[in-house]
């Protein structure tokens, strides 16, 4: 777990901050889960990193992790969850969770277990968040980052 949270140190201190995603002031950040959908490229990993990194929260507080890590063959989003909870864990960012067979029921046990944690996690526009095997429908403020518009502003 260890290079999972320099991982997330990383990405969060070289995120840039000079454009922000239409969807950046949208959020109601203060949600205790929060989930983001939309297609491959519309910014929503640079949207969450840069949230964390205005986030003023400690460093140790905060972890962003990317469900599709090879980390994830062999340990469970919950237990990892759970490590990160106990070590006095606060804001988890989970990307990619359609990455993750279990995705859906993991967070809601996390949801439910940790009362403080608050969860934001993305995914790809073609999962049906309300069809999941944990029903996130209910518990979740629900957002979709549409891609880029040529139109003029």
């Amino acid at each position: 777990m260890e290079g999972l949270i320099e991982l997330s140190d990383r990405l969060i201190t070289r995120v840039q901050l000079g454009f922000k995603r239409y969807l950046f002031d949208s959020v109601h950040w203060q949600n205790r889960l929060i989930g983001i959908k939309g297609a491959r490229g519309t910014g929503k990993t640079t949207l969450l990193l840069q949230w964390l990194k205005e986030l003023n929260v400690p460093m140790n507080q905060k972890l962003f992790l990317s469900l599709d890590e090879l980390y994830f063959t062999t340990h469970t989003l919950l237990d990892t969850a759970k490590a990160f909870y106990m070590q006095g864990g606060k804001v988890l960012v989970l990307d990619e969770v359609h990455k993750y067979p279990t995705w859906s029921r993991e967070i809601k046990n996390l949801h439910d277990r940790y009362d403080d944690l608050q969860i934001v996690f993305t995914g790809s526009s073609i999962i049906d968040i309300a069809k999941q095997e944990g029903d996130l429908s209910r518990r979740a403020l629900l957002y979709e980052l549409k891609g880029m518009s040529y139109r003029r502003v």
